[in-house]
């Protein structure tokens, strides 16, 4: 089971954070600096996770991360407590490697998610170096992401545009995944397909390299083989030029989001009109993430504020999307404020 050390010189607020937590981790407390040394350093303690006061008498949170023996300690959690999170306490906080804040008042669901959604990373990071995934196709499809994406960037370049919105994309894409793999745990997601999956977002539009104009419509069954070409399918066709065996997953899930990320829930989308649960949940992932990134970065910052307006948005439309994909994308609100402010 998961060890978590609270430090806190107050006793009311360990005791409010052990309640929200013992019933998933084992929890050990320490009252002041001193004795979260002598837990932290005892070579017979095995600590996953830290969640440490930084305003403390006698001796500081940051002073107790500067005195901890990095070497035993470098792939534990550190969360930090603080009544506000100061811009100076956030830089320091990053150059001692804590993953985030707890703010008081305590929220037990706010919590529970991060430590959830953290573990749940460092999982993930280390399933990947055990090596789930052999070296020849990590490789292989790093390397043909790297060069599909050396083509588009020569293409937006000459159209006189930038990549920002793919990468923010692919970005949300991951958190969402990483989400989706901590809270719902589907036995065919896999950490290595977490990485392919959210690679391949990126490449969503890159049909627009080959089709730049057409008309948008839905074709049914009958009419399959007599679809014009659309940017959609022209982008499934250009992924899938690669045969190899070692990056057919990556081509796969990028021929599908290229494909099918004009698809609607309710079946009014393009090119197919592919209607309710027939939607993949991946591909609807990266469409949900591409009306998100075009409006929660439309500013120059981003915000809970401007979090809420592109939810909003998301929701006037709500049958464009999987319920189940609006829900993850609610829920990934923290993680995603946290990784863009």
């Amino acid at each position: 089971m998961t060890t978590l050390l609270i430090v806190d010189d107050s006793e009311i607020d360990r005791a409010v954070l052990k309640n929200i937590l013992s019933g998933f981790y084992n929890v050990i407390e320490a009252a002041n600096g001193y004795a979260a040394l002598d837990i932290l350093n005892n070579p017979a303690m095995k600590i996953d996770g830290l969640i440490l006061d930084i305003n403390m008498p006698k001796l500081s949170g940051f002073e107790v991360l500067s005195l901890i023996d990095k070497s035993r300690h470098s792939g534990m959690v550190i969360i930090l407590i603080s009544s506000e999170a100061k811009k100076d306490n956030i830089i320091r906080a990053v150059n001692f490697g804590a993953t985030g804040f707890f703010k008081k008042p305590y929220d037990s669901e706010q919590i529970l998610s991060k430590l959830k959604s953290v573990f749940a990373k460092k999982e993930l990071a280390s399933s990947i170096l055990r090596g789930n995934v052999s070296d020849n196709e990590l490789r292989a499809t790093i390397q043909y992401a790297d060069k599909l994406r050396r083509v588009y960037l020569t293409y937006l370049k000459s159209e006189k545009k930038t990549d920002e919105l793919y990468i923010h994309v692919s970005e949300i894409v991951h958190i969402m995944l990483e989400n989706y793999f901590a809270t719902k745990a589907p036995r065919e997601l896999t950490p290595e397909g977490i990485e392919i999956i959210s690679r391949a977002a990126y490449f969503y539009d890159i049909g627009r390299m080959i089709v730049s104009q057409e008309r948008f419509k839905v074709f049914s069954q009958s009419d399959i083989d007599n679809i014009p070409e659309t940017h959609t399918i022209a982008g499934a066709d250009f992924v899938s030029v690669n045969s190899s065996q070692n990056v057919a997953y990556f081509v796969k899930v990028c021929s599908d989001i290229c494909m099918h990320h004009h698809e609607r829930y309710d079946g009014r989308g393009m090119p197919h009109g592919l209607k309710s649960s027939i939607n993949n949940i991946y591909t609807q992932m990266c469409s949900i993430a591409i009306e998100f990134c075009i409006n929660f970065f439309s500013s120059d910052q981003v915000s809970s504020a401007e979090f809420s307006m592109a939810m909003n948005t998301i929701l006037e439309d709500k049958d464009a999307f999987r319920p189940d994909v609006i829900e993850l994308l609610q829920k990934s609100q923290n993680d995603i404020l946290a990784c863009y402010t």
